[in-house]
């Protein structure tokens, strides 16, 4: 093996090392990241405010509000759309040469 092949397997090899070391390091913290995040989560989710009760206040007012809604749509008359408009008459295309008129 020459001297220039030896210190060219030698770079090749260093690179390959740095490469892995990246991808070792990458997979860790993206680890870290996946499994912290959720702990964090957790942590935040339980102090965090109650969950929403069903019978709160924006609640209630919702249901009035959309029952005031159906109510005024039940009384008013179904929309009646207009007949579509009859189709434009055709234009009469002259005798192309030969045809008889």
């Amino acid at each position: 093996m020459s001297y220039g092949s030896a210190h060219l397997m030698q770079a090749i090899l260093d690179g390959l090392r740095y490469v892995l070391w990246v991808m070792v390091s990458g997979f860790a913290v993206v680890g870290a990241a996946f499994y912290g995040g959720a702990g964090v989560a957790a942590v935040w989710q339980k102090a965090g405010p109650p969950a929403r009760r069903c019978n709160d206040e924006v609640a209630r007012e919702a249901a009035e509000g959309i029952a005031e809604i159906e109510a005024f749509l039940a009384e008013q008359e179904p929309h009646i759309e207009p007949p579509e408009p009859p189709p434009a008459p055709r234009r009469k295309l002259p005798p192309a040469s030969g045809e008889a008129v």
